[in-house]
């Protein structure tokens, strides 16, 4: 009896342990270098339910059941890889001009994904997304330093004007926001979160 209960407590922890949020992600840099027009258009929607839930608890500046943070930026502007890590996947053949309804490049438009499971020991994988891009700004290249060019921003794919759409892929909804805060993990992906507007500062 003490046995199985000795091993249900011990996949309770295990289960806790795994699915914490932001518990060991590699740190990450803000992906764009703009500091005016620095706003963020939508957060990463922490709520499960029909509800809303920014990491500060708000309900503004979010829609249901969204899963990355979008930066908004004229299109055109850099983006940068996050942290150091390998382009394992790029969709570069979307219009330039999305819709709310386009289904092109899964809806994220010209896209990348970066994977950083090599920067850690924790055996999960770790992908950043950057979606929405201009067509032909997507790199070729595959190793990637953080701080690294990896395109430009636009409104590619399923969206309304020109943003970045910055998706973390590690433990499922509603674990990978990014942002620290009451409604959301309690460590947070970024180097530095700067009271909500996190540095361009690379991981060391």
């Amino acid at each position: 009896m003490l046995h199985k209960l000795f091993i249900t407590i011990l996949v309770v922890l295990i289960f806790s342990v795994s699915f914490t949020a932001n518990a060991a992600f590699i740190k990450l840099r803000r992906p764009l270098n703009i500091t005016i027009g620095d706003v963020f258009s939508s957060y990463y929607d922490n709520d499960k339910t029909t509800g809303l839930k920014t990491y500060y608890c708000g309900t503004d500046l979010t829609y249901n059941g969204h899963k990355g943070t979008d930066f908004l930026a004229v299109k055109g502007t850099q983006i940068y890889a996050a942290a150091k890590g390998g382009l394992y996947y790029r969709y570069d053949n979307c219009p330039n001009q999305g819709s709310p309804t386009s289904t092109c490049g899964s809806g994220y438009g010209n896209h990348v994904k970066i994977d950083h499971e090599n920067n850690t020991t924790d055996g999960i994988g770790e992908i950043t997304i950057y979606a929405h891009m201009t067509k032909a700004t997507v790199p070729w290249y595959q190793s990637l330093l953080c701080g690294a060019k990896i395109g430009k921003t636009g409104t590619s794919g399923k969206s309304t004007g020109p943003h970045l759409h910055f998706e973390i892929k590690k433990y499922g909804y509603p674990y990978d926001d990014p942002f620290s805060g009451s409604c959301s993990g309690s460590t947070s992906f970024w180097v530095n979160q700067s009271a909500g507007v996190p540095t361009t500062a690379c991981a060391l």
